[in-house]
This record gives C-alpha cells, sequence and structure tokens, in this order.
C-alpha cells in the first residue's frame, strides 16, 4: 500500500509588521504596499489554483474582512471551497493574538468579535473551526487551554517559541487542550518578501502593472521534495506523513501542482495529497485522545517568556491596549446598568464591537509587541483612538486628581513622612524605607560590589545597557545572579536635581548628565502618593527619554533570598523560579528570566509578610533573589528580522527607540498581616480599571468580574467572573426579584440548563471562569 504524503500549503499572514495593514508605508522616496493588498494578491493566486485541486487555510477574520472588502464578488467562491474541504476557515479569531500581553477579557473578545464573519462565511458548525491558531505568538498564557475550550477548540495547533512539549498542553485551571503539533510530519519553507518595483520605488507603473510590487518567486521545490524525502524516513513506520509548506507572501504558484502531479508520476511507494490541518487533525485525533485519556489535571510546564523584549519594545502599544480595554469594559458595564434600570435588554451596540476590533486587531503577535515599522504605528494608535472614543459616548468615567498636598523643598540629608499607614524614611537618592508599625519588609538591596558606591534605594530608577533588538537583548549582564546591579547599570538617584514632599506625596526630579554617548535625553519626575486606602504607594513616573541601546528599571529590594515569586497572569496566577541556568540571549531561544504579567508580581517573605509590585500595562517583571525590577522603556537599535536587506532594505524602524515623553503608572503594596490571592486579584483590577465593574445584584465568592455587558443577543445581560483566590469557591448571585440564568461559554452560547431562581448559587474550579446569561 502507498505511504501517503500530505501537502499543506500555507501563507502566513501578518496583519501588521513589514508593512501596514490597510495603506501604504513611505520611507525616502520608497512605498511599501499594505498587508492588505499583498495578502489579497496570495487569496487571488490561490484562487486560480483551487480547481487543480491546491488548498488553502486562513482564520484571522481581519485579513478575511479586508480581502472581502476589496473583493466581494469571490465571498461565495471562498463559501464552496470551505464547503468543499478546500477551503479550512480555522479558530484565529480577528487576528492570531499575542496571549500574554493583552488583558484577559480582550483574549476573549478577539473571538468574540470574529463570530459574525465566521457565521457568514462558513457557519459556526464548519469543522476547521475546531482548530486553534497560535502560530508565530511570542509565548503562551499558561490559562489559555481554558479560554480556547471556552471559544470553541477542540486542539490547538503550531505554538511557536516555547511549544508544547506533550501531546496535551494542560492550564492552570487543569483544562487539558490537545495540540497539533506533534505527528508525522515534515516542514519546507520560502520566507522571501515582495519588493517595491525598482521602476516605481513601489507608486505603480506600467512595468508593474500598478501593483508597485516586484513579486519574488520563492518557492525552492528541490528543498520540498528533500523535506518529503526526509519525513518519509524519519517516520519509516507511520504510513503517512504532513508537510507543512509554509510560506510568507510568496504566491501560490502552478509549479507546485506540477511538482505534485511530476512526483506522483515518479513514485511508486508515496502519493501525495493537497491537505490542509482539518485532515491531519482527523488523522491524527486517535492518539490525541488516547493522550487525552491518560493525562491528569497537573498544568503542563510554563510556555514562557518567548521574545522577552516585545514585552517593553513600544512600551504604548502595551499600555494603550490594555488601557483602552479597561475602557471599553467600563462602559460595558456602565451601559449594562442603564438598561437594567431600565428594564429593557438591548444587543452590544455596534460602535462597542467595532472598538473592540480595534481592540483585538492591537493584540496582534506584532502589533502589541512593538515589533512592526514605523508606519504602521500610527494606524494602530488610531484604531485605538477609536475605540476609546467609543467607550467615552457611553460612558466617561471621574477622574480623581492626585492629592499631592503643597509640596516644599527638602533640604535636610533625609527625612520621615507618613504617607497614609505607611512611615516612609527618604533622601536624595530615593526611598531609603518603608514601615508600618515599624516592620520593614523591603530591607536593602544585594551589597555592592566592584566600584558600586551605594546600594539602590527602593522603587528608584536605573539605566542599563540593552544591546539587543525588538525581540530580546543579545548581550547578557556579567553576572545573571546580580543581575540589574552589575557594574555597568547606573542608579539614577545619583542625578536627582531635587527632592519635594508634604504629608500627601513624595516627589523626586532628575536629568542624567553623566555623559553616556548613548543617552541624549534622560529626564524624569517621580512623584509617590499612598493609595485610597493608605496601604500601597502609588508612583507616577514621567519620563523624556531619547536613547540608544539602553534601558529604564525599577528596582524593590525585597528582604528574601528565595528564588520564587508570584506572577498574575491573564484569569490566573502562576509560581515562577529564576534560574540563571536558563538565561538565552540568542535569537529564536531567548530568555533573560522576565516574565509577563498581568497587573502584579508578589514575592511573599513568609506567611505573613510580602511585597506586591502593581503595574498598569507594564507587563515586564522579573523576580531576582533579594529584588524584584520592573521594565518601563528600552530602546533597541538592531534591526533583526524587521529589516532584511535581502529582501528590501525599508529602514523604517527608529520608532522602537520609543523616544518621547512617556507616563508610567506602578505601586508598591507591602504586607504585613497575611494576603490573599483573590484580594490581590481584585486590587489589581481596581487599579487598572476607570470604574468597578459592579452589576446591580449581590455577588458573593472568592471571585473577581471580568465582564458585565449587554448579551450580543441582545436577549439580557452577561457576567463573567474568574475564581480569583486559586483554590475553588462557591458563586452566589442575589436578586431582587426572580430572574433567568442560563451558564454559557466564552462566546455567550448556552451551555447548560436555564434556572429561575432569586438566588443563584454554582461551583467555580481552581483559576475558573463562569459566564452566565441573565434575562
Amino acid at each position: 500500500m502507498k505511504r501517503l504524503v500530505y501537502l499543506i500549503p500555507h501563507n502566513h499572514f501578518d496583519p501588521t509588521w513589514r508593512r501596514c495593514f490597510d495603506r501604504d508605508a513611505v520611507y525616502q522616496g520608497v512605498t511599501v504596499r499594505s498587508y492588505a493588498e499583498v495578502e489579497a494578491h496570495c487569496f487571488n493566486a490561490w484562487l486560480e489554483l483551487a480547481p487543480r485541486g491546491y488548498t488553502y487555510h486562513e482564520g484571522q477574520t481581519a485579513v478575511l474582512r479586508k480581502y472581502l472588502e476589496r473583493h466581494p464578488a469571490q465571498r461565495e467562491a471562498l463559501r464552496q471551497y470551505a464547503a468543499a474541504g478546500q477551503l479550512d476557515i480555522i479558530l484565529a479569531g480577528e487576528v492570531v493574538q499575542d496571549t500574554v500581553l493583552s488583558s484577559a477579557e480582550g483574549l476573549v473578545r478577539n473571538f468574540l468579535v470574529a463570530l459574525p464573519l465566521y457565521q457568514e462565511l462558513v457557519g459556526l458548525d464548519h469543522p476547521a473551526l475546531k482548530i486553534a491558531s497560535l502560530e508565530d505568538a511570542f509565548g503562551n498564557s499558561p490559562n489559555y487551554p481554558q479560554v480556547l475550550k471556552g471559544v470553541g477548540a477542540e486542539v490547538a495547533g503550531w505554538l511557536s517559541y516555547r511549544p508544547c512539549p506533550e501531546h496535551i498542553w494542560v492550564g492552570i485551571d487543569g483544562t487539558p487542550m490537545p495540540t497539533l503539533d506533534r505527528h508525522p510530519a515534515g516542514f519546507a519553507g520560502a520566507f522571501a518578501k515582495h519588493l517595491p518595483c525598482p521602476h516605481c520605488q513601489g507608486a505603480g507603473c506600467t512595468e508593474c502593472d500598478g501593483t508597485g510590487l516586484r513579486f519574488v518567486d520563492g518557492f525552492d521545490l528541490p528543498e520540498l521534495a528533500q523535506a518529503i524525502t526526509d519525513a518519509l524516513a524519519a517516520n519509516s513506520e507511520s504510513d503517512w506523513v504532513a508537510i507543512r509548506f509554509l510560506t510568507e507572501e510568496v504566491l501560490p504558484d502552478a509549479r507546485v501542482v506540477a511538482f505534485v502531479e511530476a512526483w506522483n508520476r515518479e513514485h511508486d511507494d508515496a502519493e501525495i495529497r493537497f491537505a490542509n490541518p482539518l485532515d491531519v487533525y482527523r488523522l491524527h485525533r486517535p492518539t490525541l485522545e488516547a493522550a487525552l485519556a491518560e493525562r491528569d489535571a497537573t498544568p503542563s510546564v510554563d510556555l514562557n517568556p518567548a521574545m522577552p523584549g516585545c514585552m517593553v519594545t513600544r512600551i504604548r502599544c502595551k499600555q494603550r491596549t490594555r488601557a483602552t480595554a479597561y475602557r471599553l469594559l467600563a462602559a460595558e458595564a456602565a451601559l449594562a446598568n442603564r438598561l437594567w434600570a431600565d428594564g429593557a435588554p438591548a444587543a452590544q451596540p455596534a460602535d462597542l464591537t467595532q472598538a473592540w476590533r480595534g481592540v483585538a486587531f492591537n493584540q496582534f503577535h506584532d502589533a502589541i509587541t512593538g515589533t512592526h515599522i514605523d508606519s504602521a504605528f500610527p494606524e494602530l494608535m488610531e484604531m485605538l483612538d477609536q475605540a476609546e472614543a467609543a467607550a467615552v459616548r457611553h460612558h466617561t468615567p471621574a477622574v480623581r486628581p492626585a492629592d499631592t498636598g503643597t509640596l516644599a523643598v527638602v533640604k535636610t540629608p533625609e527625612a520621615t513622612v507618613k504617607l497614609g499607614a505607611l512611615e516612609v524614611t527618604f533622601d536624595r537618592f530615593g526611598i531609603r524605607s518603608i514601615l508600618r508599625d515599624g516592620v520593614d519588609v523591603f530591607g536593602d538591596s544585594p551589597a555592592p560590589w566592584n566600584n558600586r558606591n551605594r546600594r539602590a534605594r527602593i522603587a528608584e530608577l536605573v539605566l542599563e545597557p540593552d544591546y539587543g533588538d525588538a525581540w530580546g537583548k543579545r548581550i547578557g549582564t556579567p553576572d545573571p545572579a546580580v543581575g540589574a546591579l552589575d557594574f555597568s547599570t547606573v542608579l539614577l538617584g545619583n542625578y536627582h536635581t531635587g527632592v519635594q514632599a508634604s504629608d500627601r506625596a513624595l516627589r523626586w526630579q532628575g536629568r542624567y548628565t553623566g555623559g553616556d554617548p548613548r543617552v541624549k535625553t534622560l529626564v524624569w519626575t517621580v512623584t509617590a502618593t499612598p493609595s485610597a486606602d493608605g496601604n500601597r504607594l502609588e508612583f507616577v513616573t514621567d519620563v523624556e527619554w531619547d536613547t540608544h541601546s539602553r534601558r529604564l528599571r525599577v528596582l524593590v529590594p525585597v528582604k528574601s533570598t528565595d528564588p520564587t515569586a508570584t506572577y498574575e497572569v491573564p484569569y490566573g496566577f502562576i509560581d515562577r523560579t529564576f534560574d540563571k541556568t536558563k538565561l538565552d540571549f540568542s535569537i529564536w531561544g531567548s530568555n533573560t528570566q522576565e516574565f509577563p504579567t498581568l497587573h502584579w508580581i508578589c514575592k511573599a517573605i513568609d506567611e505573613q509578610r510580602g511585597v506586591v509590585l502593581f503595574n498598569k500595562g507594564l507587563p515586564c517583571n522579573r523576580w531576582l533573589p533579594g529584588t524584584l525590577d520592573l521594565s518601563l522603556v528600552r530602546s533597541p537599535e538592531y534591526a533583526f528580522c524587521i529589516v532584511e536587506p535581502g529582501s528590501y532594505e525599508f529602514w523604517d524602524i527608529d520608532g522602537q527607540r520609543d523616544t518621547g515623553t512617556h507616563r508610567f503608572e506602578y505601586a508598591l503594596y507591602p504586607y504585613y498581616t497575611g494576603m490573599a490571592f483573590g484580594d490581590l486579584v481584585r486590587l489589581g483590577y481596581a487599579y487598572n480599571l476607570p470604574a468597578p465593574l459592579q452589576p446591580p445584584f449581590a455577588i458573593s465568592g472568592d471571585v473577581v468580574v471580568t465582564a458585565w455587558k449587554p448579551a450580543e443577543s441582545g436577549d439580557g445581560w452577561v457576567l463573567r467572573l474568574q475564581e480569583a483566590g486559586g483554590a475553588g469557591t462557591i458563586v452566589r448571585l442575589t436578586f431582587d426579584e426572580t430572574r433567568r440564568v442560563t451558564p454559557t461559554n466564552l462566546l455567550e452560547q448556552p451551555q447548560g440548563e436555564t434556572v429561575t431562581t432569586t438566588a443563584y448559587e454554582a461551583p467555580l474550579h481552581k483559576h475558573g471562569l463562569l459566564t452566565m446569561l441573565i434575562r
């Protein structure tokens, strides 16, 4: 019997990266056409070959929607090929999103806003929509299996850079998700990029037929032949292998069809068939089901960090995408409460849905990560501008101005002030100690060494070398055990030009004048005020930044040398342990032991005491034994793959240095009498949300409300709760009158029986999500 070779052609579509999405990029007289334009060429080339059996798959609705806007006449062709199994519309959502930097609720909305186009194009029962795509995302969130299952996925594929080492990926809540990455397989790739037409420099002319492009023939058919031969040899006991034929920009080519036909004529022992991911899933499903039956609920190994420089590059992408998501959540909640008070449910307004599409687009793995050309940045920010405007139309939250009191210049070498419940001792360099009832949880930073003349202060800014590209730092510190205190780091408290204090605030101002030739401008103001309850210090740091290959961090010494700390992630939290043997500054495997966080990182000293560092849109955190740190901004210079002169030169990337004025917000929370993780989760949301998500009925249980909104259907209201404490809880909703409550999945589709009651109860497992339609 012939062995079967399933050839799976695939164009990897980036909505943004080396091009803008839906506009031209122009730099030094050269025009680079948009991804929407290039991707349309790819779709059209495939449609010409589809009658000869050429297969295709894509699932990003941003890409599909834009193609159909440009070529509406092809809608029926896409439907027909999808129905015939020749086109797989897979579950990617609006975009293949970054799952570690986005807001938790943003991960869900990426799929929710994609649903209408999926329904219109192929129907929600399209079998390929059971396959979730994680292709090229930088790291994978530890609770993402639960999200994928909640949006209808049966299997996840193409976990990149930190792939799952087993057949089953188990999330921190215990949800198992089979992965489609370990089967008899081979790979061949063609990654050439279509350069601007050399005759018109991309503007469009007769030589390029108005396309502005010189299409590159990137297929290497001998490489494909070798990949097939190698895969058959490596999987000699299997009667099939799948060859993923991945390209970027390269147009589907009739020569591939001719290659398949010729190969089949010349080989008696094997046969090539064009295929799609769904074909492989069906073949591999028995193996996955067997692995699923044997796998327990122990969470898989953490699939982070990956490309850790992306957690800081173009920091505004992180800050604004998260902040806009929270603006939308607050607007939805306010609207839901108004509709509830009126007793008249209504569907989610179209402008809020479109706003979430803009946020979801900004969650793309080359958007929120900052790994895109400068011309794409304003396009992304305009989407967020429009989303924020929609949020404001429905709800304008009250803004509480910071109360700093009357600040006065401090002339003594050292002083102490009571800020809320905290006794803060400080000097010109920064905060020396923070006490509550005489108890210190911070202590000193690690002992100085070499020529360091003092220890770092609490929450002091430091400047360090960061030689690398947008994806990562490429030159490590001389001794990773001391991390940020290596001899090349600058303690910026040495450059404070003044300190002021009141009974409500501390403020330091500084300007770097040390002579580093890679620092043109570094000016800052740090203001610390107590939180409303007096238990935290909240920092607002304004920075003027113009540097090359540098990074700005906040250091927080803590009285512990234990290597493990707890990091909040979307819909949960996870312990991570600093291990300097895992440090890696290579291009594809980079690991700087810095991890993405949602709202906080917590270092417990003992059962009663510890320190929490909260952030607003600043996801790059690290625990080095003895020190918490938080990255604020970096200025990578190296191009890596964002400029590839072998394809074409387009050096539109200086914006990755983030030159300009920035505002950073973070908070320090020392605790002394124990701390429940559920309380930390709720505090993190309260710190980031512009207004509480407070439904008009009582909710009990160790939970946090992550969404309260009008149902997409218009038939009621949707409430989503997250189990906050990591131990499981009982949820109880108490209404003023009888209500109908229906459990749903994350896409608001009913998943259980409707209960009519004034008091609804349900169990919720650790790190679990509960979504309900209430009428």
